[in-house]
């Protein structure tokens, strides 16, 4: 796998996923930096100009600094209930069903880890996967969160909600309730259908409870890395507001 540009290749070097890292000649302080700690970790490190990693990556921005290493690494799902159930009422995991799109799984995946989720769930089917683009569309972020990817999302599903969850779906109309009134005062897995498509009719059967994000300016919905956003803060700030 590609990494492109100094954070994606800082935060592979940082999970000993970096092998090579290629950086032009005027380095800046900051990738000076990058250079220093990759030659530290025995990553093989190659000066080229400019064309030459323009070439590499293949017309993509890398702001001077471009590395290779191995497949990103998922996590496996017992992992993750293991984790659900050790943290109990605190912990917050993703389930994605149908997101498509990489750049949508970036900034997913951005927001998940500067929320220090415990965990996203991911289907191998109609799913994007953790590829460069993802990495890119995260600012090199996504290698923080702990991603399984499963064969089957439903028995994912059941086999986190045997281990203490409630799962919860995110989506309009009949049936969902606002999120602003769930107190999220237990082990929460928030699940999160494609734009336009919305939840699959047997996850939605899986869940525990639907909710909706109120819309006062009478937007149909959000992008779903908006509602990503919007509704993993929503948890924290509900625990917290419970702490204080």
């Amino acid at each position: 796998m590609r990494f492109l540009g100094p954070h994606a290749c800082q935060e592979a070097l940082a999970r000993g996923e970096l092998h090579t890292l290629w950086i032009t000649p005027a380095a800046s302080p900051r990738q000076a930096g990058l250079l220093e700690a990759a030659r530290a970790a025995g990553v093989v490190v190659r000066r080229e100009p400019v064309e030459a990693l323009d070439r590499r990556a293949q017309g993509q921005r890398h702001q001077g600094v471009l590395g290779e290493g191995g497949a990103f690494a998922y996590t496996a799902l017992e992992d993750l209930a293991a984790r659900l159930a050790q943290r109990g009422e605190a912990a917050l995991i993703l389930a994605l069903d149908g997101v498509t799109d990489p750049h949508n799984l970036g900034a997913i995946l951005r927001s998940a880890a500067a929320a220090a989720v415990d965990g996203v769930v991911l289907p191998e089917r109609r799913s994007a996967a953790v590829n460069e683009t993802v990495l890119r569309a995260s600012a090199g972020t996504a290698g923080r969160v702990a991603v399984s990817r499963v064969v089957n999302l439903g028995r994912a599903l059941d086999s986190l909600k045997e281990a203490g969850a409630w799962i919860y779906g995110l989506a309009a109309g009949a049936g969902s309730h606002s999120y602003l009134d769930e107190p999220f005062d237990r082990p929460t897995v928030l699940v999160l259908g494609a734009e336009g498509e919305g939840l699959h009719q047997k996850i939605r059967e899986r869940c525990d409870g639907l909710l909706s994000i109120p819309m006062p300016g009478g937007t149909e919905s959000l992008n779903v890395s908006a509602a990503a956003a919007v509704a993993i803060f929503r948890v924290l700030a509900r625990r917290g507001s419970h702490g204080a």
